[in-house]
């Protein structure tokens, strides 16, 4: 009788446990969190690639410097194939006046901007004044065909 107390004891104890630890993992995740990592993976699924054009630009240096630095690349950007008609349209349209741009947002940037392995700022300079110049922010993302930085 002694042992069947304990053994029940035992069960009620673990039982509540168990209730304790189902109670606080339940509400771990955000649903809207979830909800809209899926709804990005699915738009990215769907980007399709659009030439913003090729660029050498040399970069301006203090006076007492004697080193030059040049960038070569060659860029596009992602959006989604519901956008690429108009996208394409507009790019046609504003082709200069974004040329203009994106040659002045890479010569306003740092150096070490510029040399950062991911080309994350670079990037998101490109990105931000493309989507400037365009209704709607299209481009989602950018990426390069080619790229070289040459220091001399």
């Amino acid at each position: 009788m002694l042992k069947t107390r304990k053994t029940l004891r035992c069960i009620a104890i673990t039982k509540l446990l168990a209730l304790a630890t189902l109670s606080t993992l339940v509400g771990c995740y955000d649903a809207k969190a979830l909800i809209e990592s899926r709804r990005a993976i699915a738009v990215r699924a769907r980007l399709v690639e659009v030439d913003l054009g090729e660029y050498r630009v040399t970069l301006p240096r203090p006076f007492t410097e004697l080193e030059r630095a040049e960038v070569n690349f060659h860029v596009f950007g992602q959006v989604s194939h519901k956008d690429y008609d108009d996208t394409k349209k507009s790019l046609e349209k504003f082709a200069p006046d974004l040329r203009h741009r994106l040659l002045l947002a890479v010569r306003q940037m740092k150096m070490t901007e510029i040399a950062e392995p991911s080309l994350a700022s670079l990037r998101e300079q490109i990105a931000s004044t493309v989507n400037e110049m365009i209704e709607g922010d299209p481009v989602k993302s950018v990426g390069f065909y080619s790229f070289t930085f040459s220091n001399y």
